[in-house]
């Protein structure tokens, strides 16, 4: 790979970063390029030269969302000699991830929504419709395997394990990232597995 290449995958990166910053503390309305310009230590031009537009960002900033979000589900699938306890990893890995983050990517989920932008939507529920995949699938080796019960309905329980995450994900940003995460999530969490493990 050259280094005007690595330079400009890097500098994308660094732009794809400071934009979540934004959002999270000031919202999708106030990401400017020139606010964008300014977190990094650029002129605008240095911005333009890698995006068109403030929605280029955003299509970046949602390809990077659903990245985070599914690579947290392909580690913590590593091992699927128990799906219960692949969940177990998965959901400490979006924790960690929520609390390193500041909960960018599901804060950008929300702010998608509310611009209300057919291609970024279509995008962003693209994005989320993977992850939903992803989950079911661990869910069926979980049936498969007899940990999770035969009569779950799969897609449900996958659509109520990303609002699990993104309700505690807001949740904890409303709270100005108050000290409860960890707590929280491993109640939330509990009420979640209890309710879809197999009783042997």
């Amino acid at each position: 790979m050259s280094q005007k290449h690595m330079s400009t995958l890097v500098r994308r990166e660094q732009i794809a970063d400071a934009a979540g910053k934004i959002i999270v503390r000031h919202g999708c309305e106030n990401l400017t390029i020139k606010r964008l310009a300014s977190e990094i230590g650029v002129t605008e031009g240095a911005i333009y030269r890698h995006f068109k537009s403030k929605k280029d960002i955003l299509l970046l900033l949602i390809e990077h969302v659903e990245g985070n979000l599914v690579g947290d589900l392909d580690k913590g699938r590593v091992s699927e000699s128990s799906p219960l306890e692949a969940f177990d990893d998965i959901v400490a890995r979006h924790v960690a991830s929520i609390r390193k983050r500041k909960g960018v990517s599901f804060q950008v989920i929300a702010e998608i929504i509310s611009l209300g932008d057919r291609e970024l939507n279509s995008r962003m529920y693209a994005g989320l419709q993977k992850y939903r995949a992803r989950v079911r699938e661990l869910l069926a080796v979980g049936v498969a395997s007899g940990e999770i019960k035969a009569e779950l309905d799969l897609d449900a329980a996958a659509t109520l394990f990303f609002g699990m995450m993104q309700g505690m994900a807001n949740l904890w940003a409303l709270d100005s990232h108050g000290p409860d995460l960890d707590k929280n999530y491993i109640r939330v969490w509990n009420i979640f597995r209890s309710a879809i493990a197999r009783n042997n």
